[in-house]
């Protein structure tokens, strides 16, 4: 069994997925090689290989790309979505594909519930005022029990945070198609359309993936009719939101935002959404930690060892129609 193990990224962060535990579980499963390389070195590299692990910067699986993998029957993404990865060329080729999507859902979704926490209490403020003003004054500050969360999407994160919530004795809201009403009992949750989750909800958290038909679908329309001092969390993608019109909303007082993704990355200076005391600016950082990744590779090691074995199924595989509907990469992402 030949395993060409590669990556686009720094030997760092290459690093951060193969820790030494990782790589000796690997060799367990067959000859294995590791490289930093291009798309190009990569799709020259692939002649003769049975398996191939890479992670983020992956290129999409392509009959040119592919057009050397004479072998390849397993990929083992260590990254997240693979909306920019699998094509119905490597489908008819016979290759199949695990990854991360599982695991790392559930570290967003405790990413999400910390970035309400911090909002609600207001800790950013409190932090910075204390830091530099020896101690912050009184502030309000707010908890997420028995609120009502509103939750848009229903892809892994999203059914993470919802059993999360759970913990809290919050009424959770669910806006998405693919929520079904028999789900209702073991989510704890309801079905509504977003027109109820902006009017009725003291959080709103976004968990869409980015489409056609979500570019800018969350517009003025719904911000503005948010309750009060409502908090808006987008930790899906940032271009699924008109930017403008939530900071025109926030600047006026009168909801809040608490953003970790953004239309466009590194955010320009001259963004709307800049100098605003009702938004905290999260440098796309909600994603998962880093200390989740070596977990990662060893669940997909584990997929490789049933693959070899022939046991179905792989625990974290992720078929050609699934993957239509993960998140793209802003970078990826065309509006036509």
């Amino acid at each position: 069994m030949n395993i060409l193990v590669s990556s686009s990224a720094s030997a760092e962060v290459q690093n951060t997925f193969f820790t030494e535990r990782a790589k000796t579980e690997i060799e367990t499963c067959g000859d294995a090689k590791y490289a930093i390389m291009s798309r190009d070195e990569l799709r020259d590299s692939l002649a003769g290989v049975d398996v191939l692990f890479g992670n983020w910067g992956m290129p999409q699986m392509t009959d040119d790309f592919l057009r050397n993998a004479d072998k390849l029957k397993l990929v083992c993404y260590t990254g997240g979505s693979v909306a920019g990865i699998m094509t119905e060329e490597m489908t008819a080729r016979g290759i199949r594909l695990v990854c991360g999507n599982r695991l790392y859902a559930n570290s967003v979704a405790e990413g999400t519930i910390g970035y309400i926490i911090a909002a609600q209490r207001r800790l950013v403020d409190v932090i910075n005022e204390t830091h530099n003003n020896g101690w912050a004054p009184y502030r309000r500050s707010d908890g997420i029990r028995f609120k009502t969360i509103g939750i848009i999407g229903f892809g892994m994160i999203a059914k993470n945070l919802a059993k999360m919530l759970q913990a809290f004795e919050c009424t959770v809201k669910i806006c998405s198609d693919y929520f079904l009403p028999e789900m209702q009992t073991e989510y704890r949750a309801q079905k509504c359309d977003m027109d109820e989750i902006f009017e009725t909800c003291d959080n709103v958290s976004l968990h869409e993936s980015l489409r056609e038909d979500t570019y800018h679908m969350i517009d003025a329309h719904y911000f503005e009719k948010m309750k009060p001092d409502a908090l808006f969390v987008n930790t899906a993608r940032g271009a699924i939101i008109v930017e403008d019109d939530l900071a025109k909303v926030c600047r006026e007082g009168r909801i809040r935002a608490i953003l970790d993704v953004y239309e466009r990355e590194p955010l320009p200076a001259d963004s709307s959404l800049r100098g605003i005391e009702g938004i905290y600016l999260v440098p796309h950082r909600g994603g998962p930690t880093t200390d989740i990744r070596e977990h990662v590779t060893l669940a997909l090691i584990g997929d490789l060892r049933r693959f070899i074995a022939g046991i179905e199924p792989l625990e974290h595989e992720i078929d050609l129609e699934y993957a239509k509907h993960m998140t793209a990469s802003t970078a990826n992402f065309i509006k036509k």
